[in-house]
């Protein structure tokens, strides 16, 4: 094991540190925690560790309180998590690393070989040996996006949900245009990551389609050129809160703090969004008001790509155009590469259905119409 610590201790600062520390810093079962918190600790193998990508670290986790608080973003929700070690306050962040080491060195006993394995979507995968006995498997054939037909009934009106802070006075069958087609958005949230949004934005040229991407406070500041580049390829730009936080669950006092610190970075670029879009499309009237306060439009979506559910790039183009109506608003997420891959057939499967890209400025103004 000392050489693999060797091999992986020029990259341990991309580690977090809060899951290894020394063994006096172990406290047994109460860890000064009170009675009720000790009552309610939940085993750590009764967590979930999906989501995105967390580094695992090069040692086995010896568990430290004051380590783990250390390690911990102040704001940071933290759950009594009952261990061998005894009972202690982790992060989600700090609990996902807990499992994945913990099933690494599980799954290094069953199959042998490095207890790390290898980290595939905060999943600890042991090297197992290749069966030889595999039949191979027919290829499919590649699909067809221009073949696929939508299954929903096209709706009469939109949900104010999608634009709350408008009165909609034109339906999906509004949308449509004279020359047999209708209008259709396509946006992106989450962003702005250096590399898949570079690639969505090529994607997008090729194709000569302009989208509108949501991209948080914080991805701003840490990618403004990737920021500027969408605006100068000639895309929409919104905001989505800081840091993907649900605001409608705080004070009107942390909504307007969080508009404010995301406004300044955009507005340190020379960018006035003008649309906003709430995390998980979350949104209360102090959440509309704030947002106009900053010249924004609350407004959600009406095609949902479940892309942070399928885990496929076919399973997430199948899913768009079966769903597609007039009018749509459709939602993916710059973040995921299935997303990215899926991209093409969904601008293609989306035009054989008569699909029209339009901006959200030209949706909002026929909506109202």
């Amino acid at each position: 094991m000392r050489p693999i610590l060797t091999l992986l201790a020029p990259v341990a600062a991309l580690f977090l540190s809060a899951c290894a520390s020394s063994v006096g810093g172990v406290s047994g079962e109460s860890n000064g925690l009170d009675a009720g918190v000790l009552d309610q600790a939940v085993p750590a193998e009764q967590f979930n560790d999906s989501g995105e990508r967390v580094l695992m670290q090069g040692v086995s986790p010896i568990l430290d309180q004051s380590a783990l608080n250390t390690g911990a973003a102040p704001e940071a929700q933290k759950f009594a998590i009952s261990t061998e070690q005894g009972v202690f306050m982790m992060t989600q962040a700090q609990l996902n690393q807990y499992i994945a080491i913990q099933r690494s060195q599980s799954e290094a006993n069953i199959y042998g070989g490095s207890p790390y394995g290898t980290v595939v979507s905060r999943t600890v995968v042991a090297t197992k040996p290749i069966s030889t006995s595999v039949v191979a498997k027919e290829p499919e054939a590649p699909l067809d996006p221009t073949s696929i037909a939508s299954t929903r009934t096209v709706p009469g009106a939109f949900d104010r949900y999608v634009a709350p802070g408008i009165t909609i006075t034109q339906g999906p069958d509004g949308f449509k245009n004279a020359d047999g087609t209708h209008d259709c958005v396509l946006t992106f949230d989450d962003g702005p990551h250096h590399q898949r949004d570079a690639l969505i934005y090529d994607i997008l040229d090729q194709k000569g389609v302009k989208a509108v991407f949501f991209f948080l406070g914080e991805k701003v500041q840490a990618n403004p050129n990737t920021t500027k580049t969408a605006l100068a390829r000639g895309h929409e730009l919104g905001y989505h809160s800081w840091d993907h936080k649900n605001l409608r669950a705080d004070s009107l006092a942390t909504v307007k703090a969080d508009f404010k610190k995301g406004m300044d970075v955009f507005a340190s670029l020379g960018i006035a969004p003008k649309f906003y879009r709430p995390p998980f499309g979350n949104y209360n009237s102090g959440i509309i008001a704030t947002a106009r306060e900053y010249g924004m439009e609350v407004v959600n979506w009406t095609n949902d790509s479940l892309d942070w559910k399928i885990k496929t790039s076919d399973g997430i183009v199948q899913h768009v155009l079966k769903q597609s109506a007039p009018g749509d608003i459709v939602l993916l997420h710059s973040i995921h590469e299935r997303s990215v891959q899926a991209l093409p057939s969904i601008i293609d499967g989306l035009r054989a259905q008569g699909c029209r890209f339009t901006t959200l400025d030209a949706w909002f103004q026929r909506a109202g119409s």
